[in-house]
């Protein structure tokens, strides 16, 4: 094991112990919420441009927006599910499902993150070689696509990038 494992190791645990404070329905939701995001910054992008009125550079803006609105409106259900269920008073397996799936989540949200990484970074970071000899970091990368299978390629996040790019080296004056 090397650091990308220790590093995504500390990351699970932490959120499998976030999901044993938080609880199941408020984790399920948060899960919920990420696909959903993800999915509605992939596919509505463009429209949420439009209906801002904001220009192609602005796509990583328009992603952002459909994602945090989402994410909101699936958090404020879930919120509002966990006090109706709070009377139930589940407790232990709220709270013992709520660590399978804070860690769920957390490895989800890992391979998005490392499948962005991979695809967009200009050096080599982390080296290759780090990255063959972590065990967890081809498991945990190969998870997204299996939801997402054009996360890598589509073409918002090229024009995202290539959005980024362009204002980085208007700053710059490059």
């Amino acid at each position: 094991m090397n650091w990308i494992d220790w590093v995504l190791l500390a990351a699970i645990a932490l959120a499998a112990f976030k999901g044993w404070s938080r609880g199941f329905i408020v984790e399920v939701g948060s899960l919920v919420a990420l696909v959903a995001g993800v999915w509605a910054g992939i596919h509505l992008s463009d429209q949420v441009v439009d209906w801002l009125g904001l220009g192609v550079r602005n796509a990583v803006v328009a992603f952002f927006i459909t994602f945090l609105v989402v994410i909101l409106a699936v958090h404020l259900l879930a919120r509002f599910l966990t006090t109706v269920i709070d009377v139930a008073r589940l407790g232990l397996p709220n709270k013992a499902a709520g660590v399978l799936f804070g860690a769920l989540r957390s490895v989800f949200m890992l391979s998005i993150l490392l499948n962005l990484v991979a695809g967009y970074t200009r050096e080599s970071w982390p080296d290759q070689d780090q990255v063959e000899a972590s065990r967890l970091h081809a498991p945990v990368r190969s998870l997204a696509p299996m939801v997402f299978p054009d996360l890598g390629s589509t073409k918002w996040v090229d024009r995202a990038m290539d959005s980024v790019r362009d204002e980085a080296d208007r700053v710059l004056g490059n």
